[in-house]
C-alpha cells in the first residue's frame, strides 16, 4: 500500500467510471478494462442491459458526484437534460397525493447520457487509460495466492490477443456479471454463500415525445404500489430532449409487467395514480415496450472470508445488487467509492494490516440502509422471499412504522406541512440514518392517530403501551446503522431539522 503505482478497473459502466476517478487520486495510472467499445455519443451498450430503462441519482449519491465531477449538472443540460430545480413531481400513494419539488437542484436524464459525461469527465485525466473490447478472464496472484497481483486479458477482437496487466490493486466494477467469485475458487478460495433476496422482479419501459403544449406544464408522476392487491408501482418522468419515460413494475413472479403496447397501455390504468395513463394518451410513443425480469439481488459477504487476498476489491452489483426500482444502484456505488477512498485516505495517514478486508467490512456497514430498506419494500410483495444466515431484522414492525407514518405525512402535506413527507424522502435517499426516521418522538406523533386501521397494527405489533418504552422497543426490533452514518452531512440534517 506504501507504493501505489497502479489500479485496474473491470468494467467502464457507471460503477468503473466513479471508482476510476476516485482512484486518480491515489494511483499513479489508472486502467479501465472494458469488453464493449465505448460509443463517441450517449448511446445504451451491449455491456448494460438496464441501461434502456429509466435511472435516478438519489440526493446523497448527486452530492458524491458533484465532489468528484464538479459541475457535471451543468454538462448534462448542455446535452439536453432537464432541470428539476422548478420541476413539480406528484407521488401518489394509497393515502393521497403529495406535490414536492426536488430539495438539491440536479439534471433529469438517461442512463446513457450520464454514462457519457461521467466517461468524458474520466477520458479527460492524463493518467487513467481506457483498454476497450477486452475480456479479462481471470486474476493474477503472487506464488502464495494469497495477493492479487494484476489480471489476465484477452482481446475481442479478430486475433484474440491474451495478454496480463500488472497491479497493485484490481478492484471489480463488472455487475451482474462479474466473474470474481470464479476467479477467487480457481486460485482456491471458498467464498461464502451470499444473502439473497429472491424478488422475482419484472418491469417494463415504454419513451414518448413531449408536444410543446405540454412541456411547460410538465410535472413527473411517481405512483407507489400496493402489492397487497396487486397495483403495480409506475413512474412517469422526463428525462432529455423532452423525452418522457413510463415504467410499470411489480415483484413476486404472480405478473410480469407487459411489453405489448396495447396491454401495457391497460396497465396503465390500473395504478393508483390515475393521471399517468391520461397523460400518456397525449403523447407520441417513440417504440414499443421492453421489458426486464431479474430473479433475485444478490449481496455478498466478502468480508466473512478470513483470507481474502490482498489487492482486490469489488464494487457495485458484483458486490451487491438492489431491486432497481428504488434508484439506489448508482447511489449506492458513489457511497462505496467514497467508503474506499475513506479507508485510502486513512491508510496513507497510518498503514494497517489486512487493509482489504477492512475496506469490505466498512462498505457493508455504508450499504446496510439501503439493502435493509429496499428489502422491506420488496418483502410486501407475495412471493418474495429472503434468504440468508440471519433473518432480516424488523420487516413487519417496519412495515407497519412505514405505513402509519406515510399516512401521516400525506395527511400533514396537503395542509402545508412537508417536514414529515421530507424526513421519509431522505431516509429512502440514503442522506438520513434510520435513526432520524424510526425513534420514539416520531413515533409518538403517528400513534396519535385515533385508532386508525394502521395505527392498531402497528401497536399490536410494537407490543408496549407507555411512551416511555418506545425507544427501547424500537432499539430491540430496529438495526442501528449508525456506522452508516456520514459524518459531511450534517448540513443536511440540519437544514431539515430546522424547517
Amino acid at each position: 500500500m506504501s507504493n501505489m503505482n497502479k489500479a485496474v478497473v473491470i468494467g467502464a459502466g457507471i460503477a468503473g467510471l466513479i471508482t476510476a476517478r476516485m482512484l486518480a487520486e491515489y494511483y499513479k495510472e489508472v486502467y479501465i478494462v472494458e469488453r464493449d467499445e465505448l460509443p463517441t455519443a450517449p448511446a445504451n451498450r451491449q455491456g448494460t442491459p438496464q441501461s434502456f430503462h429509466p435511472h435516478r441519482v438519489l440526493p446523497r449519491g448527486h452530492m458524491i458526484l458533484e465532489r468528484y465531477f464538479p459541475g457535471y449538472t451543468k454538462d448534462l443540460l448542455d446535452h439536453g437534460a432537464h432541470s428539476t430545480d422548478t420541476e413539480e413531481m406528484v407521488v401518489v400513494n394509497p393515502f393521497g397525493r403529495v406535490v414536492n419539488r426536488p430539495l438539491i437542484a440536479s439534471a433529469s436524464s438517461s442512463r446513457a447520457l450520464l454514462e457519457w459525461v461521467l466517461r468524458r469527465r474520466v477520458q479527460n485525466i492524463p493518467h487513467v487509460h481506457f483498454l476497450t473490447n477486452t475480456e479479462v478472464t481471470g486474476l493474477m496472484s503472487a506464488e502464495d495466492r494469497q495477493t492479487i497481483t494484476g489480471i489476465y486479458t484477452k482481446s475481442r477482437s479478430e486475433n484474440k490477443l491474451e495478454g496480463m496487466l500488472a497491479a497493485d490493486m484490481v478492484i471489480d466494477t463488472a455487475g451482474r456479471s462479474s466473474k470474481v467469485i470464479q476467479w477467487l475458487n480457481s486460485l482456491g478460495f471458498m467464498v461464502p454463500d451470499p444473502e439473497v433476496l429472491k424478488v422475482s422482479l419484472g418491469y417494463s419501459t415504454r419513451y414518448y415525445k413531449i408536444p410543446p403544449q405540454l412541456e411547460k406544464e410538465w410535472r413527473s408522476v411517481v405512483s407507489e404500489a400496493q402489492p397487497a392487491k396487486g397495483i403495480s408501482t409506475g413512474m412517469l418522468l422526463r428525462i432529455e430532449d423532452n423525452i418522457a419515460g413510463t415504467l410499470l413494475f411489480s415483484a413476486g413472479g404472480e405478473h410480469y409487467p407487459s411489453a405489448k403496447p396495447y396491454e401495457f397501455q391497460e396497465e396503465l390504468k390500473n395504478l393508483n395514480a390515475l393521471e399517468i395513463a391520461k397523460i400518456v394518451s397525449h403523447l407520441e410513443p417513440l417504440q414499443g415496450p421492453r421489458g426486464y425480469r431479474t430473479p433475485e439481488s444478490i449481496r455478498q459477504h466478502f468480508e466473512n472470508m478470513e483470507d481474502w487476498p490482498s489487492g482486490l476489491l469489488v464494487l457495485g452489483d458484483a458486490f451487491c445488487s438492489f431491486d432497481p426500482i428504488y434508484g439506489q444502484g448508482m447511489t449506492v456505488v458513489a457511497i462505496e467509492a467514497e467508503t474506499v477512498a475513506n479507508c485510502l485516505e486513512e491508510q496513507r495517514r497510518s498503514p494497517q494490516p489486512y487493509f482489504e478486508r477492512r475496506v469490505l467490512y466498512r462498505m457493508q456497514e455504508a450499504i446496510e440502509p439501503a439493502w435493509w430498506l429496499s428489502s422491506i419494500a420488496d418483502l410486501r410483495w407475495k412471493g418474495v422471499e429472503h434468504v440468508g444466515a440471519a433473518p432480516l431484522k424488523g420487516v413487519t414492525f417496519a412495515q407497519k412504522y412505514i405505513d402509519l407514518f406515510t399516512k401521516k405525512a400525506t395527511e400533514l402535506a396537503a395542509y402545508g406541512n412537508s417536514k414529515f413527507y421530507l424526513t421519509q424522502f431522505l431516509m429512502n435517499s440514503l442522506v438520513l440514518p434510520p435513526s432520524k426516521f424510526f425513534n420514539a418522538e416520531i413515533l409518538t406523533v403517528i400513534l396519535n392517530d385515533h385508532g386508525s386501521p394502521e395505527e392498531e397494527q402497528l401497536r399490536a405489533e410494537l407490543g408496549v403501551q407507555g411512551p416511555e418504552r418506545f425507544q427501547q422497543r424500537i432499539d430491540e426490533l430496529i438495526p442501528s446503522f449508525d456506522a452508516a452514518f456520514d459524518e459531511r452531512l450534517k448540513d443536511v440534517l440540519m437544514s431539515v431539522e430546522q424547517q
